[in-house]
């Protein structure tokens, strides 16, 4: 029965290493748009965070363009 403890422990200790990177990357990323604050600072966007929220309000734009555009089409 040691055997299969150690097994579990090595699997365990594996999935807890993957979620840690998978965290560490996951906080890695997000710092490259947001930046929190400290405190009473709420935080900002940085450059790179301010373009792609444009760009998120360009692409919802231009899909409710076609939307209407396409149901225009059926009716006419």
């Amino acid at each position: 029965m040691e055997i299969i403890t150690l097994i579990f422990q090595a699997i365990g200790q594996a999935v807890t290493s993957f979620a840690q990177a998978l965290a560490s990357s996951v906080t890695s990323v997000t710092s490259m748009f947001y930046t929190p604050g400290s405190g009473s600072d709420p935080g900002s966007l940085t450059f790179l965070g301010v373009l792609l929220c444009i760009a998120g309000g360009v692409g919802l734009v231009y899909f409710a363009y076609k939307t209407i555009r396409g149901l225009i089409k059926y009716r006419g």
